[in-house]
């Protein structure tokens, strides 16, 4: 669902292009929807005042806002394929530290994009356009509660939301999809819907090559009725696609995940998935530091960074990819019920979801206590190699005919030695079909 909104500087408005919008009217305002539950764009027109607002969901918006100067006026708008209607020369931003800054972090901290001129909201940001003018405004945060919460509430209160979530994801047939790995996020939802008795199809990705949890799975499946297990694998066939995978994000983001993400949709999209839940979401706001509101520094990391990280990587990749496909990814961890429960746990929880993992143990059954344990959350990129010895071909190949690789890098080794190695020549590549498909 995407949009493309020209404002001129005597405060007309129009949409040069709009699909999939939900429309809400009342006296002179229209308010335009854009994604889905926990995760969406609102736009609101009041033409006869001239003025425009846009404004995203907590954790930024399913799709990227970007803005830019043009004619008389400012054009906004979530996808740089549209960038064509208004005949915008696409330009690769020339500037060496973004490109740096994107290779070493998988997306850019500032309003910057990887095209020259072209500007994005970030996700805790707001726009307002009056009379002519264009002004970013920082939206609020959720802020620390210092309001203990025993066990059985934290519960509860997570049933209550998880729940919800389930009511929208059971079809027709009375059936759930659950995107299902071997940590404490979508084991709990699972728990969730096995106390309800929801019959559910459960869908994992492993790598046919290093990390795989589609054993875990497997047992944590065995332990309820009604669940049906169904898997899928990140192999060398995925870098063939790795074209579609570049056009699907557009830029935005990096991050090693998105080849198992990728294998997840099309394994969904196989089964004639329309929504799935996801526990993407709970690292972050089960994080202390979601709450503090520092400034990221140049290199970020999940734990001293997990708001940045969170809605800039983790739901952008998981979130672009699912919409690709046609499917509707539900998100119960980035509610903002969750968030205010996360909020009030925050130095329980520490950096990693102290709290959040003594409930889960206290409820799940003995059987998921024995599975469960948060486990690197991506398959490994040995997977899309057959051997060391592709992979050695892969990276000279880089070395000799990517324009953005720069012998005198050093490389972050965040991932160790081999792992982060394919991680930066992978990102090399990225950057290289990018500029293929988006600039002219």
């Amino acid at each position: 669902m995407n949009f493309m909104l020209e404002a001129d500087r005597n405060g007309r408005m129009r949409f040069l292009y709009t699909e999939g919008e939900r429309i809400f009217e009342h006296k002179n305002r229209q308010v335009y929807i854009y994604g889905s539950k926990g995760s969406f764009t609102a736009v609101e027109i009041n033409r006869a005042a001239g003025r425009c607002r846009i404004t995203q969901s907590m954790l930024g918006s399913s799709k990227t806002v970007y803005y830019l100067e043009y004619g008389s006026g400012y054009v906004v708008f979530t996808s740089l394929k549209l960038l064509p209607l208004i005949h915008f020369k696409r330009r690769f931003n020339p500037d060496r530290e973004i490109v740096s800054e994107f290779l070493y972090n998988g997306f850019i901290r500032s309003r910057d994009t990887l095209v020259c001129g072209v500007s994005k909201l970030l996700p805790d940001e707001r726009m307002e356009i009056e009379c002519g003018k264009l002004k970013i405004r920082a939206s609020e945060r959720i802020r620390p509660d210092p309001r203990p919460v025993s066990l059985s509430e934290m519960y509860e209160r997570e049933s209550r939301i998880i729940c919800g979530y389930i009511d929208q994801a059971v079809s027709g047939d009375g059936n759930a999809d659950i995107a299902l790995s071997g940590g404490y996020d979508s084991n709990l939802i699972l728990h969730f819907l096995k106390k309800r008795n929801v019959p559910v199809r459960a869908f994992s990705i492993g790598g046919r090559r290093g990390a795989d949890e589609r054993e875990t799975a497997a047992g944590l499946c065995g332990a309820g009725r009604n669940i049906r297990l169904l898997t899928g694998e990140v192999g060398p066939w995925i870098r063939n696609e790795y074209e579609k995978i570049v056009e699907i994000l557009e830029g935005s983001m990096y991050e090693r995940g998105i080849f198992l993400q990728y294998a997840l949709a099309g394994l969904l999209k196989t089964h004639g998935v329309r929504s799935v839940l996801l526990g993407e979401g709970a690292d972050q706001v089960f994080n202390r530091n979601f709450y503090d509101g520092r400034e990221p520094s140049y290199l970020t990391n999940y734990n001293d960074n997990p708001y940045e990280l969170g809605a800039m990587v983790v739901l952008k990749k998981s979130i672009l990819m699912l919409d690709a496909f046609g499917i509707t990814g539900l998100y119960p961890f980035i509610s903002r019920q969750m968030q205010k429960l996360g909020a009030q746990v925050m130095e329980e929880n520490g950096t990693s979801k102290t709290r959040q993992k003594e409930m889960c143990r206290k409820y799940f059954d003995s059987r998921t206590n024995r599975l469960v344990g948060k486990k690197p959350g991506s398959t490994s990129l040995c997977a899309l190699f057959r051997d060391p010895s592709e992979e050695e071909a892969f990276i000279a190949g880089v070395q000799k005919s990517n324009e953005f690789y720069d012998p005198s890098f050093r490389i972050s080794y965040k991932y160790g030695p081999g792992e982060s190695e394919l991680d930066y020549y992978l990102c090399l590549e990225y950057l290289r079909l990018f500029k293929k498909i988006f600039c002219d």
